[in-house]
């Protein structure tokens, strides 16, 4: 899903958040105890961290995907369903990673898709228009409070993110005529309708 950006600064690793968690993942499990891991470490993850009261497991949260820990969590969570809870929380993830990553590419791609979807930019909660450390504290607060605050709105701020980026690519792509945008664009405003889907499943206690 992820576009293609500038290279990628260098993050520290946290350390694992549930160690019995990265241990469960062996070679090729069974289908059926994939689906099981997926949704229980992805609700073990979100209860962990909602009642927690320690900054710190918060921050380990959030940097959960720096550098190579978003392989481990495509092995847990990247075949789950659009609407399910492991399926929404590995796109934001993805979403997040990438804004961390290419932030200059984003912010370029968001300001132009924000002329094509004002509606949206209210809901980002981007500040207008976004520099990339703006960005990145956006993107950050975002995925904070899916964990710590309100997991459906989270979810639909990221939604609109995705959507916005994603109409953006499409316009650079027609500017550029460039045919690897355009897959980018329809990729990115999948993810976009995905995010919000979930939001609205995460709202009406239906996200498992």
């Amino acid at each position: 899903m992820s576009p293609h950006g500038s290279s990628a600064p260098r993050f520290r690793r946290p350390a694992p958040l549930y160690a019995s968690v990265a241990e469960a993942i062996p070679g090729e499990p069974d289908p059926a105890a994939s689906s099981d891991l997926a949704h229980d470490s992805a609700r073990a993850l979100l209860d962990g961290v909602f009642h927690s009261s320690d900054a710190e497991v918060v921050e380990r949260v959030v940097a959960l995907a720096a550098e190579d820990g978003l392989t481990d969590l495509a092995a847990l969570w990247s075949g789950a369903p659009a609407t399910s809870l492991p399926g929404a929380l590995w796109r934001l993830y993805v979403l997040h990673t990438w804004s961390q990553t290419s932030g200059d590419d984003m912010v370029r791609r968001y300001r132009a898709g924000s002329r094509t979807v004002p509606g949206l930019r209210y809901l980002s909660g981007f500040a207008e228009p976004p520099d990339v450390d703006q960005v990145h504290r956006s993107m950050d607060e975002i995925l904070r409070g899916a964990f710590t605050g309100d997991l459906g709105l989270a979810l639909r701020r990221a939604g609109a993110v995705a959507m916005i980026v994603a109409h953006g690519t499409a316009h650079l792509a027609d500017e550029d005529a460039d045919d690897d945008r355009t897959l980018q664009a329809e990729r990115l405003l999948s993810t976009g309708e995905d995010l919000t889907a979930a939001g609205r499943h995460a709202e009406a206690g239906q996200l498992d």
